[in-house]
């Protein structure tokens, strides 16, 4: 079983790799063409990809507070947004909506400074590799199991029964039964269609993934649990 880190290690590393992460904001938003990492450079780290409703967030802040290693998710998109001065929500369309001509044209007329989707996603792939760079750092979603070099981490698909995911999204949203359901269908064709518009993949293609993990079957602990056996037995921590 995995080992519990030293006391003050899960939470004295990520608030310096807080600090240390706007420090790498800031280099991957910087103009010119300056070199990205090699990829025998990154690593480790733990990437996920999650099924809508399936608590892949919540599964990899437990694999960060598990392993002691930092995790990037809301604090991706937040840092951007501030970074390239936007607002969050406009961060997260560009991430999440399923073609780019809303951003490209309505919204350019609304903010001189807003970049396209495929600008933002090359952005999101210098900055992912610069997180990598540090290493021992759990990133989740947008893309990051198929931006970063699969040998030098542990790729992850968190997925669940069709009723966890709609109970989970009725529970975090707030929403009826019914408005839920589409809500998980709606998240799940954005995501989908954002993997195979960038990445020409199938994002429910389990060979894309190290390991697959049902934590309607497991829960969110117990896929923390197994996610960090599986990078103790690839020699990653």
């Amino acid at each position: 079983m995995t080992k519990t880190p030293k006391p003050g290690s899960v939470t004295q590393r990520p608030v310096e790799f807080q600090m240390r992460f706007k420090q790498l904001l800031a280099r991957g938003t910087e103009g010119g063409d300056a070199p990205l990492p090699e990829p025998g450079e990154l690593g480790p780290f733990v990437a996920i990809s999650r099924q809508s409703g399936s608590e892949g967030a919540e599964v990899g802040r437990a694999v960060g507070a598990r392993l002691g290693w930092s995790v990037l998710d809301r604090e991706l998109v937040e840092e951007m947004a501030r970074r390239l001065e936007l607002t969050p929500n406009l961060v997260e369309l560009m991430d999440e909506t399923r073609s780019n001509w809303f951003s490209e044209t309505l919204l350019n007329l609304m903010n001189s400074r807003l970049v396209s989707q495929d600008s933002y996603v090359a952005l999101l792939g210098k900055v992912m590799a610069l997180a990598a760079l540090e290493g021992r750092v759990v990133i989740v979603g947008r893309g990051s199991t198929l931006m970063l070099p699969r040998e030098r981490g542990l790729t992850v698909r968190t997925v669940a029964s069709r009723q966890f995911r709609i109970d989970t999204v009725s529970r975090q949203e707030g929403l009826a039964r019914a408005a839920a359901e589409r809500r998980v269908d709606e998240l799940e064709s954005s995501r989908d269609d954002f993997i195979r518009r960038h990445f020409h993949h199938d994002a429910n293609d389990c060979q894309l993934y190290d390991m697959v993990v049902n934590v309607s079957a497991f829960g969110v602990e117990g896929a923390a649990e197994l996610i960090c056996r599986a990078v103790e037995l690839r020699d990653l921590g």
